[in-house]
């Protein structure tokens, strides 16, 4: 992997880490998803009328990837009900980069050497040690917890291989990007529509709608590298360095939020280095 594809990915990963902490700050998180999903969709209209529309044969995976999008974000919501962040957020993206490492040899058939499956395997085990540090609790998960979150991890997983398998066949990655992020716009917010009174949406709307602006364009940028990236390299390596989010995100815990820092968390940051060295290098 070169230097400039890693330095992306890891770049995407901290936005990914910036965008999950305002959510996870920011009240009813089906409204606030189905805000961040409409609000991308609105600001990238323009683009559908200048980039050139995707090949026609990634149209049936932008059809899917935007039902498992979907999917992954219903899922989230349904994890969180059962269990708390430090549960639920270490194991969905712990579980992810080894199930997507897993599908894409056997459906794409892009195998990993043995240096990256033991940088995976360090960053997986960091993910999870971080999930440990902050919560005993991961270890008493509840059956809908843990089900829920292996469902989240199993859809993060899909989306990957989906989206970038689409963005291939495209011949333009940023159209197949665009047009995700816009269908992406609707299935949530109809969700939410359903699921909450006119007076609870507008309420909450005006409360949310700039932590939602925040969060739309963070995740779109963040997600639009990562898709160009899924076409410049194998799906699952990239797909496993997005996933150093969590260190992005203790450190933010750290700098930001000024929680402790502990030997043992700098240990996991140096798991989780030493797994982006062995990937990246």
């Amino acid at each position: 992997m070169s230097l400039f594809i890693l330095g992306a990915v890891l770049f995407a990963a901290l936005l990914h880490a910036t965008w999950n902490a305002l959510i996870k700050v920011s009240g009813d998180r089906l409204v606030v998803m189905a805000v961040t999903t409409a609000t991308s969709s609105i600001l990238l209209m323009p683009l559908l009328l200048i980039l050139p529309l995707p090949a026609s044969e990634s149209w049936p995976y932008l059809g899917m990837s935007v039902l498992i999008h979907g999917a992954y974000m219903l899922l989230l919501i349904r994890a969180y009900s059962y269990g708390d962040f430090a549960q639920v957020y270490p194991l969905s993206r712990g579980s992810a980069p080894l199930l997507t490492a897993v599908l894409g040899l056997f459906l794409l058939g892009e195998a990993m050497t043995g240096r990256e499956l033991l940088g995976l395997l360090l960053i997986v085990a960091g993910i999870f040690a971080l999930g440990l540090e902050r919560s005993a609790g991961i270890l008493k998960l509840s059956r809908g917890a843990l089900v829920y979150s292996l469902l989240t991890g199993l859809s993060i997983s899909a989306y990957s291989l989906v989206d970038g398998t689409g963005a291939r066949l495209s011949g333009n990655s940023s159209s197949f990007t665009v047009w995700m992020f816009f269908l992406d716009g609707f299935l949530v917010p109809l969700v939410a529509v359903s699921r909450r009174s006119r007076t609870v949406l507008i309420t909450t709307i005006k409360s949310v709608w700039k932590s939602g602006l925040a969060v739309a364009i963070l995740s779109t940028i963040g997600y639009w590298i990562i898709i160009w990236a899924f076409t410049q390299e194998r799906i699952a390596p990239v797909a496993v360095l997005r996933e150093t989010s969590v260190l992005f995100a203790m450190l933010i815990s750290v700098f930001v939020i000024k929680e402790a820092f502990s030997l043992l968390r700098g240990g996991i940051v140096l798991l989780i280095l030493a797994g982006i060295v062995l990937l990246g290098f």
